[in-house]
């Protein structure tokens, strides 16, 4: 029996964005770095609901958890010291390219399709909600998009 269905659903999750995210986007687990490098999406699924009461271990969980975009809090310059991006823009590209990968039909598919092993998904999507915030210690421009999944461990696994 796996214990870890949040950490397979982030390796799902982040195997996805990685195909889908322009190259300069770095794509991140939770707790799996040491420092980001902006600009950044980190995953994390940090709640757990059983789909079904009373639920035994191997049943299918809801998972709650999000995907945070994180981008400097800085200009772009060009070499003459003009500012070609405001951290505005950046973010908002950012936040645009992650939504795109996320808002769309077929999410449960696609997390499928990235092979983790041990998983099963029934049912993945982007949910309503999202939020934008300022941390002025890290520097940084951040918007968060909750995402849910309904996932199980694989007998045998």
């Amino acid at each position: 029996m796996r214990w870890d269905l949040e950490e397979l659903t982030e390796d799902a999750v982040v195997s996805y964005l990685k195909q889908k995210l322009p190259g300069e986007m770095r794509v991140y687990a939770a707790h799996s770095f040491n420092e980001q490098q902006f600009p950044c999406a980190v995953v994390i699924f940090d709640e757990a609901e059983p789909i079904s009461e009373p639920a035994a271990h191997a049943d299918p969980v809801m998972l709650g958890g999000s995907v945070a975009v994180l981008t400097e809090y800085a200009p772009t310059l060009d070499a003459s010291g003009n500012v070609v991006e405001t951290p505005r823009e950046r973010n908002r590209a950012a936040r645009s390219a992650v939504l795109d990968a996320l808002a769309v039909s077929d999410l449960n598919a696609q997390l499928i399709a990235q092979g983790v092993e041990a998983v099963a998904f029934s049912m993945a999507q982007l949910l309503p909600g999202r939020r934008r915030e300022h941390d002025a210690d890290k520097k940084a421009l951040i918007t968060v998009m909750p995402i849910g999944v309904i996932a199980e461990p694989v007998t045998g696994s």
